[in-house]
């Protein structure tokens, strides 16, 4: 999942091309500039990796906020 702060390199997932790729921003949805589908955020797989690391990550805080100073 590529990250950009520069807009004009900014990409976000196409399902119908099946990478990421530049797009037009409307307000309301962004379309591929390749082929004018609707893109998303994130792949399916990546957006599975960042939620298991979101969880990961809180889980290791509770755990930390836990634990006992003695």
């Amino acid at each position: 999942m590529p990250l950009s702060n520069n807009f004009f390199e900014d990409t976000k997932y196409c399902p119908c091309c099946r990478e990421y790729v530049l797009y037009l921003k409307s307000p309301k949805a962004n379309y591929c500039v390749d082929c004018g589908a609707r893109v998303r955020l994130f792949s399916a797989a990546d957006k599975r990796a960042f939620n298991h690391q979101l969880e990961l990550e809180k889980r290791r805080r509770i755990n930390a906020h836990n634990k006992r100073v003695s």
